[in-house]
């Protein structure tokens, strides 16, 4: 035994309108018509669907099937509105990792103007620490990374945005850090960061974490800056972020250690082994469109 369309979309249309001849209305087909199949569908499942009064009222059977009908037409409206948006080229999703420092201060003009040039895109923006961000695109659960590049990174196709430097910084007002500080005063302060690696993936490269001996592995941003601001850790922070925001200002960078300063080039990445979607290759274009906009208006700003 099975459904035919045709009977279960008479069904729906007699339980939604109440009756026999609005149904028939409805259909364009004759009152007859709608009520001999129905009497046939009752007659096919052996129990009665409807109880014959104005306006109609479902039986318990027909309360049933009225939910499997309106489930199977709900499908069916979906798959063929699916089938025109791909008809359309408007089915186009991208999924992005982007780390906290970008998502900051870029993330939602960018969202804005992906939004206003797709629409109807499917857009997944998801915030990790740079180095997650490598491992996600690797495994596929994002098509694009943004953020800063990682030192190895054969597999990926880079497209640059601009460079960037993180300075060690410290909170001065705090009067354990007022002064000049010693390479064994700095050991005693507990440095954050937002991820690491893990020791056998570069097993005899000298790391930043050997010159502390208590490293914090945060991955909020805010959380980060503000325990450097409570005098608590030192953490190295992108002048990107002591530009944007006046209230991290007076945090002093510790210039007096060789290794208080990282340059870091910072872009979009993605396997190379993989064919970018034409809302993909457009999501590019809006990061490079924005950060070309940002360097001019710093450039106006310094003049």
């Amino acid at each position: 035994m099975r459904f035919e369309n045709s009977e279960l979309r008479i069904f729906l249309s007699v339980a939604r309108t109440g009756g026999f001849r609005s149904a028939a209305a409805d259909l364009h087909l004759t009152q007859s018509a709608v009520s001999q199949s129905v009497k046939q569908l009752e007659t096919k499942l052996g129990v009665p669907l409807l109880i014959r009064e104005r306006p109609v009222r479902l039986t318990p059977a027909g309360r049933r099937l009225y939910r499997y009908a309106d489930d199977q037409r709900q499908q069916e409206q979906q798959v063929f509105s699916d089938l025109n948006r791909l008809s359309r080229g408007l089915d186009q999703r991208l999924t992005v990792a982007i780390d906290s420092t970008n998502n900051r201060f870029a993330g939602a003009e960018l969202i804005s103007v992906f939004n206003r040039r797709w629409p109807e895109a499917r857009l997944r923006i998801i915030e990790q620490p740079s180095r997650t961000i490598v491992q996600s695109v690797i495994s596929g659960e994002v098509e694009l990374g943004l953020g800063p590049f990682q030192t190895r990174m054969d597999r990926f196709e880079r497209v640059p945005l601009y460079r960037e430097k993180r300075l060690l910084m410290v909170n001065p007002t705090k009067p354990i850090h007022s002064g000049a500080l010693a390479l064994a005063d700095l050991r005693r302060i507990p440095l954050v960061v937002s991820s690491l690696d893990e020791p056998d993936q570069r097993p005899y490269q000298e790391k930043l974490r050997d010159r502390f001996q208590m490293i914090w592995q945060i991955s909020s941003l805010n959380v980060r800056l503000n325990l450097i601001d409570q005098g608590l850790a030192v953490g190295y922070i992108s002048t990107e972020v002591t530009r944007q925001l006046p209230q991290i200002q007076h945090f002093r960078p510790l210039l007096e250690f060789d290794f208080a300063s990282i340059e870091r080039q910072v872009g979009v990445f993605y396997r190379s082994d993989r064919e970018l979607s034409p809302v993909t290759r457009d999501f590019i274009q809006v990061c490079q469109a924005f950060w070309q906009d940002r360097r001019a208006l710093i450039s106006s700003e310094a003049r």
